[in-house]
């Protein structure tokens, strides 16, 4: 679990936007619950913080993949399958075919032509697919840690969190309620800590869930998807111009 933690991808991407979604329950316990003066006490409400976050990891993730399917149908397919489309106009032809290229060079996989896509899109967009898989696992490989990589990770995180809105408000609503119904039972004020923390997550959760995170989620996976395409070619060229040094030496 601890190695799970430190992955910069699990972090950022799944164990952030469950943070963000247990701030409310989190707040609760901290102000419902006694001063933790025994270190045993206190070591164990740590690891069930941290089975909560790592479960909570679980979840955000299923959620978020589970929106996928619907992003990629609205943004008419995955970012990078729309991006080597001869139809899309992000990529130039030129740098289409410098990336078809490098793609029959380091996996001797061909896309459609211009013509062969306007009778068959459905088969060129399966091909694109099924390069983009390899060109991810050329990537790990090869640039582990390139801009591509920050950029998947900024994706993971806006349709991980944008999977979860849903359950952030329901979270955020059953943190106000018990915060101030604990505050009634005890004769404390309503208006505490706790029940402000998940007022104010549930105006976040509210105004980034269906404000932010629809445009940001498609700008972070069209950047991801361009700069993974860029990386790869980057890198087979790269390669190639060391392999050629070599040859020559």
């Amino acid at each position: 679990m601890i190695a799970t933690f430190l992955d910069p991808y699990e972090l950022k991407a799944r164990i952030a936007p469950g943070l963000i979604l247990a701030l409310p329950v989190l707040a609760d316990v901290v102000y419902a619950t006694p001063v933790l003066t025994s270190w045993p006490l206190f070591a164990a409400s740590s690891v069930c913080t941290l089975a909560l976050l790592y479960g909570l990891s679980i979840v955000v993730r299923a959620l978020g993949k589970a929106v996928e399917p619907r992003l990629w149908h609205e943004w008419g397919g995955p970012p990078s399958t729309r991006l080597m489309r001869y139809r899309d106009t992000t990529f130039g032809t030129d740098l289409k075919r410098s990336i078809q290229k490098a793609l029959v060079k380091k996996f001797s996989t061909r896309l459609l032509t211009p013509e062969e896509e306007s009778t068959k899109p459905e088969i060129a967009d399966s091909l694109i697919i099924d390069a983009f898989r390899q060109v991810r696992q050329y990537l790990r490989q090869h640039d582990p840690r390139g801009l591509w990589f920050m950029h998947d990770i900024e994706y993971g995180f806006c349709r991980n969190l944008l999977g979860c809105r849903i359950l952030w408000v329901l979270f955020s609503v059953s943190g106000a309620i018990f915060a101030a119904a604990h505050a009634v039972k005890t004769g404390t004020d309503p208006v505490n800590p706790a029940s402000t923390i998940a007022t104010l997550s549930l105006v976040c959760a509210a105004y980034v869930g269906w404000v932010i995170l629809p445009d940001a989620t498609k700008r972070t996976a069209d950047a991801y998807a361009e700069s993974a395409w860029m990386a790869f070619l980057r890198t087979a060229v790269e390669e190639k111009l060391a392999g050629g040094e070599s040859g020559s030496g």
